[in-house]
Parts: structure tokens; sequence; C-alpha cells
């Protein structure tokens, strides 16, 4: 296994992006969907990353990289137009313990973001090591299709399942029967085909508990 597959929690995380273009925007909103506080070292910006520096959700540092940028960094994005700025700062980082992906060259990365499925509380992370990211587009596209919306509903019920059974039923064993019974049930396809109160009703009937 070339890379240790992990799920960081970004929140209120200090992470900054060097570059202004299409590709530093998409690792910007990326690691805003995930609640960072990111910033942009760039001297332009794209007009949905102006916008958001206008809004403030992003900071922006108009200005090239500096080697003081990355400190307190947690995440730092190398996407700059020039391979050789982007080979430095990863460099640096790994020098200074700060984790980096590099969007060229990507040898220079100490991770490697995957190409994922987002279901809300479901993340599902396709990674081919970056030897090939077009199968890894493919095989997305694929479970894309596999696992729709209805999966998020699930997972807001098993999270409301969980608190009342943590909070009500204190045997482990009957907790972990419940969660299953869920599971392996036709709750999923009544979510699936929009029988969204049958579902909550047949979770009531597997677990003893009524939806709110």
């Amino acid at each position: 296994m070339k890379y240790y597959p992990v799920f960081l929690d970004l929140r209120e995380r200090s992470c900054v992006v060097f570059g202004g273009g299409r590709v530093a925007e998409r690792k910007a909103l990326s690691l805003l969907e995930a609640g960072a506080n990111v910033t942009v070292v760039s001297p332009s910006l794209t007009p949905k990353l102006l916008e958001l520096s206008s809004s403030g959700k992003i900071t922006h540092l108009a200005k090239t990289f500096e080697d003081e940028d990355i400190a307190g960094a947690y995440i730092a994005i190398a996407a700059t137009g020039s391979p050789q700025v982007n080979a430095e700062i990863g460099r640096l980082c790994r020098k200074k313990q700060v984790l980096v992906n590099v969007a060229a060259p990507p040898d220079e990365s100490s991770f490697i973001v995957p190409s994922v499925v987002d279901r809300g509380a479901l993340l599902i992370a396709i990674s081919t090591s970056g030897e090939s990211p077009a199968l890894a587009k493919k095989i997305r596209m694929e479970l894309d299709k596999m696992f729709g919306p209805e999966y998020d509903l699930f997972l807001q019920r098993m999270s409301a399942l969980r608190g009342r059974l943590m909070a009500q039923q204190k045997d482990e064993g009957e907790r972990s029967r419940i969660f299953q019974a869920v599971v392996d049930s036709d709750v999923l396809d009544l979510l699936r085909q929009g029988r969204l109160h049958e579902a909550d009703i047949l979770i009531a009937e597997l677990s003893g508990m009524k939806m709110k």
C-alpha cells in the first residue's frame, strides 16, 4: 500500500492554497466545504475566488509565495502555474512537517486528494495512488450511480437513532442488534422510493423507538 488512507477533520484548521487559478479554486472550495479556514496566496484570483475573498469566506494575500506563508498551516496546497514554485513549496512543507498536496509535479506531495462520492455523512474515496486519475474518475462515476441521495437520508436517521439508543438503551449488544436490523431492512429501499414516512415507521418498529 503506497498511501495510508485517512479522513481528516479540518474544521477551524488553517489551510493555505498557493495559486489563484482554476485548480486552486477547486482546492479552496473543497477545503471550505470541510470547514477549514482558508488562505489563498496569489497575485491574482479567479472570479469565484475573488468573490469568496470579498465576502470574507477566504483570506487573500495578494503576493507570490514566501517561506513564512506556511507558518501555522495544517495543510498546504501548491497549485501555482509554475511547477518549479510548486516543487519548492512541496519541499519546504515536508521540511517543516506541513502536509502538502502539489498539483504539479505530484511526486512532491506528502498526500494526494482522492476522487470522492459525497453523500453527506457517507464519503467514498477512490484513489489509484496517482497512477491513473482517469480511472479513479471512471470508478467515481460508477459509484455515483450506485449510491444515491437515499444514503444521506438513511445516515441522518441512523444518527438520530444512535443518539436515542445511546441515551436509553444501556445494553451494547442490543444496540448493535438494532443497528444491524435497520441496516439489513428495507429502509434504504423505502427512502430510495421517496417513501420517507414508511421508512420512519419501519425504523420505529425495529428499534422500539419513535423517530422525530
